[in-house]
Formats: structure tokens, C-alpha cells, sequence
């Protein structure tokens, strides 16, 4: 971000602490409990999300040639490489045998061996070896596959050499399976990080789905920082309960008194919208020291924390020192879900003392999440499931909660009218 821009969301962020105020929606928002609650909306919104962009990672989790990591998105186990040419693939982490994982964790190879019976692939996906090649006649190796064969799906009874020209990525039978790779995914190395598309078919366009806010995002760098490794919360609140927790510092006064409050503002909050995406400025506790600063001598970053909401279930947190990546996914009911916690930095982690301090605030981070925001909403699921009251209301100083509620609404109607027109008041 140009330190114009910056400064300009200081003198923003300046004010409204000046005035112990917040940037306001127009209205107050009545939200259906049942948003939380329903079956059918719960398959909705998990369709909403396995239909979307999915970030899933920093571009600096792969840092060169060779280099893999795995990941887990709504129960599915992802795996992304990078190719001698220095471009990011995507696959189904599924043997084309028997389903078995065929990478775990981060690291660096040229082929992947499934531990269950040896079946191997090369880091574009290509399966490479069959042991026991004699049981499996119909099995095209990558040595025998034609070239651009890689990625095509046919029926399991014709592997290789059956498939009808532009066969590739047509979706078939579940008996199917992939003729001599695993099924890839779209992916794409974008704004600092890592992205896929879930279905193999679905065209992957990040730039359009960002919009404007991609050069921002990219011009943060915090993608290209160095990983501090992943956290998973796996709790009983729905998905959206979890996100709502970030759209707002209303409640830094009183959940996070003894931790986040100590720092940031509470009930502060500089808003503007990017479509279906918005950004959150939170003025930290120091900002009023300003008014004895002169502008040209201001550092923004010592000031406040910037806080993206990528639709639909993406949180990004930018401070001086971290990079943090909230990935949030609808569990398998509408009262579960999972929230995976990632930190990236730019400081210098080669030095001991360093990297152990970045870690401890990764780890305070997330215990301040896990231990105030997510324990106090639990009570929250349970009440909503309980039907004791039919709706929430979101004031007119929560616009991030409304904008997040608002665009998952847009979303439903133009998909799903009729589980839209249910939640759009």
C-alpha cells in the first residue's frame, strides 16, 4: 500500500478515536438465527464455498523448484508443488489405486510414492511407476502416455489409450478414475499467494475475483514472508459464527479485556468495501499520540492493524511484524466447523531468539482466539440451536458484520433464490 494511502486511513482511523466513534452502517441488521442453525442452508453455504476461490496458502510455502505442501479444505486433502519451471500445480492428494494419501506435510520432491503400495507420481502429477505392473495392464505410466495426456479422466476399465480426443477435465461416473496422473486442479500463484478452484472444471480467475483489492493485497508482501506453520481449531460453532468474530471490535472491551484490549481500540473501526470483500482498520491504543506528530514523521503500521474479509471464508490480519491467514470451512453440520490458522513474518527467523519470539505471538494469537472468541460463541451456537429467540441484530457500528452477511445473502439469492430470499432481511 502507497504511503498516501496510508496515511489518509491514519487521519481516518485519528478521527473516529478523537471522537470515540466508529465508521457506522446505515441501519441496524436483523439476522435469521436459523442462518446458523438450518441443514439446508448449511449445504448451501458449503456448496457457496467449494464453488468460490480458494486461498490456501502463502506463496512462500513453496519457496523454489521442487518444493510441495498439503493441505486440508473442507475434509479434502490438497497437494501443491511446484515445477521445475517455477509454476504451482494442484491435485487431489488421492492414489489413482486405492485412495490412499500420497504426500503429508511440507518439503521437497520430485516424486511422490504412496505408502501403500509404491504407486508414484512426479510433481506434475504423472504417475510414473506401478509395482506389480502386471496386475494393472490397463495403467498408462507417464513413460508411455502420450504428450498433453496428463489430466484426462477415463473409465476405470479404459486407463490410457481409450480416451476420446478433449476428454480432458469432462467430468464422469464416480467409478472413474484418472488415466495416468492424479486429478489436478486448477491453481494459480496470485497477490502473494496460494489459490485453487475445487472443481476440476471450473475456470480459476483471481484478478476478477478480487477486483480492486488485488494490487493492494499484493502490495503488502505478506505472501511472499516466511511461514510460521498452521493451527487448526475444530469446534462446535458454525462456520459463520467463526467469521463474525473478526468483522467487528465491539467486543475488545469486554471478551479481550485482559488481552487484545490492551493494545487495540474497542468499538473503533475504519470501514470500506470491495464488492463482496471489505477491509477493517483497527486503531491501536497509541494512535491519539499523533495529534503531537507531525504528519511526515507518522509510521501508519505502529498505529493500527488492517484486517481483510475475503469472500466468503478468508480473514487476513496485517501488523508490522505478522501475517495472518484465518481459513474457515463449514464443518460436515451446521454446528461444527473448522478454522485454519496460519502466520507468516518478515523478520529474519534465521536468528534463534528471532524466530522463537515470532512464534510466541502466533501462539498468543491463536490461544486469545481459541480461548476468548471461540469459547464465548459456543454459548452462542448452543442458544441459536435452542430456538429461544428467531433473529440477531447487528448495529449500525458492526458494518463489517453486515457487509459479511449482506454479501453471503447476494450470493444465495443469485445461486439459490429460495435459501436467499430466506436471509436477505
Amino acid at each position: 500500500m502507497e504511503r498516501d494511502q496510508l496515511i489518509d486511513l491514519t487521519r481516518r482511523a485519528l478521527k473516529l478515536a478523537r471522537d470515540k466513534t466508529t465508521d457506522l452502517a446505515p441501519a441496524e441488521r436483523r439476522v435469521d438465527a436459523q442462518a446458523y442453525t438450518s441443514a439446508e442452508r448449511h449445504d448451501q453455504d458449503r456448496a457457496m464455498v467449494m464453488a468460490s476461490p480458494q486461498l490456501v496458502g502463502y506463496a512462500s510455502e513453496l519457496p523454489g523448484p521442487g518444493a510441495y505442501c498439503t493441505k486440508t479444505v473442507m475434509g479434502r486433502s490438497i497437494l501443491l508443488t511446484r515445477t521445475a519451471d517455477g509454476s504451482v500445480k494442484a491435485f487431489n492428494n488421492v492414489c489413482l489405486h486405492r485412495q490412499s494419501q500420497v504426500a503429508t506435510g511440507c518439503g521437497s520432491a520430485k516424486r511422490f510414492t504412496c505408502p501403500y503400495h509404491a504407486w508414484t507420481y512426479d510433481n506434475t502429477g504423472r504417475l510414473v511407476g506401478v509395482p506389480g505392473r502386471e496386475g494393472f495392464p490397463s495403467a498408462a505410466i507417464a513413460s508411455a502416455a502420450k504428450p498433453g495426456a496428463a489430466g484426462r479422466r477415463q473409465s476405470s476399465a479404459a486407463i490410457a489409450s481409450a480416451a476420446k480426443p478433449g476428454a480432458a477435465g469432462r467430468r464422469q461416473s464416480s467409478a472413474a478414475i484418472k488415466a495416468d496422473g492424479l486429478t489436478e486442479l486448477p491453481a494459480a500463484e496470485f497477490a502473494g499467494f496460494l489459490w485453487i478452484a475445487m472443481d476440476p472444471g471450473t475456470p480459476l480467475d483471481v484478478a476478477a475475483h478480487l477486483g480492486p483489492l488485488a494490487d493492494e493485497l499484493d502490495s503488502w508482501g505478506i505472501g511472499r514472508w516466511s511461514p510460521l506453520g498452521e493451527k487448526v481449531l475444530d469446534c462446535p460453532i458454525n462456520w459463520k459464527l467463526a467469521v463474525d468474530t473478526f468483522s467487528e471490535n465491539y467486543h475488545f472491551a469486554t471478551v479481550h479485556q485482559q488481552t487484545f484490549a490492551t493494545i487495540a481500540r474497542s468499538n473503533c473501526t475504519v470501514f470500506d468495501a470491495f464488492g463482496p470483500h471489505h477491509r477493517l482498520i483497527f486503531p491501536l491504543n497509541t494512535i491519539l499520540g499523533l495529534d503531537e506528530v507531525p504528519e511526515e514523521q507518522w509510521d501508519p503500521f505502529q498505529n493500527m492493524v488492517v484486517i481483510y474479509a475475503l469472500f466468503p471464508n478468508i480473514v487476513l490480519s496485517v501488523t508490522i511484524a505478522n501475517g495472518e491467514l484465518f481459513r474457515i470451512y463449514p464443518g460436515d453440520r451446521p454446528g461444527r466447523s473448522s478454522t485454519v490458522h496460519q502466520n507468516s513474518t518478515p523478520l529474519d527467523l534465521s536468528d534463534e531468539s528471532v524466530a522463537a519470539g515470532a512464534q510466541a505471538v502466533f501462539e498468543y494469537a491463536h490461544a486469545t482466539v481459541r480461548d476468548e472468541d471461540y469459547r464465548l460463541v459456543e454459548g452462542l451456537q448452543t442458544n441459536l440451536e435452542s430456538g429461544a429467540r428467531d433473529h440477531l441484530l447487528f448495529g449500525r457500528n458492526e458494518p463489517g458484520l453486515q457487509h459479511r452477511h449482506n454479501a453471503w445473502a447476494q450470493a444465495l439469492a443469485r445461486d439459490w433464490p429460495s435459501i436467499g430470499r430466506q436471509h436477505r432481511h
